[in-house]
């Protein structure tokens, strides 16, 4: 642990700007001449911390422990895009990419609706007997045992109020 473990964060700050590092275990600014195999630490750190990592039990390992690692790893890959073509890599003009015009349904068709079908009503019968004064529970009984016509008696309420 170099500079004799004492903290200067104006000297730290000249040694990072000058081209070092901090090294996360003695917490100060080293030169890079220093840096360890594992650029987190300095070379004395690297030692210590392996030593000590050798004396731990078997099990999870944690992540203090040195990693060797190629100067290539520690920084930022750079990949190459292949151009193709002229370069233009917008998909505008191509016609692979095409939206599918979505037509309005027909009036013609008619839509499958889920619940009961629907039958076609006498509503003039039904007026007719809401005419004499009966209800709409008299008028779905009578129109059952007369005409053997099954009918709700709040269908019937439903023609009434329309």
């Amino acid at each position: 642990m170099p500079n004799n473990g004492y903290f200067d964060i104006k000297r730290d700050n000249a040694i990072i700007n000058a081209g070092g590092f901090s090294c996360q275990a003695c917490l100060v600014g080293t030169p890079a001449a220093e840096q360890s195999p594992d650029p987190r630490y300095c070379q004395t750190c690297y030692d210590i911390l392996f030593k000590e990592a050798g004396m731990l039990s078997g099990g999870k390992r944690p992540a203090w422990i040195p990693k060797p690692q190629k100067p290539e790893k520690a920084g930022k890959k750079q990949y190459r895009i292949p151009q193709h073509g002229d370069g233009i890599m917008s998909t505008l003009e191509s016609k692979k990419f095409e939206v599918d015009i979505i037509h309005p349904p027909d009036a013609t068709r008619t839509s499958v609706k889920r619940g009961p079908k629907h039958r076609p009503l006498p509503e003039g019968l039904i007026n007719l007997l809401a005419g004499e004064g009966l209800g709409s529970k008299a008028i779905a009984a009578r129109l059952k045992t007369e005409f053997g016509i099954t009918v709700s008696y709040k269908t019937i309420q439903r023609v009434l109020s329309s």
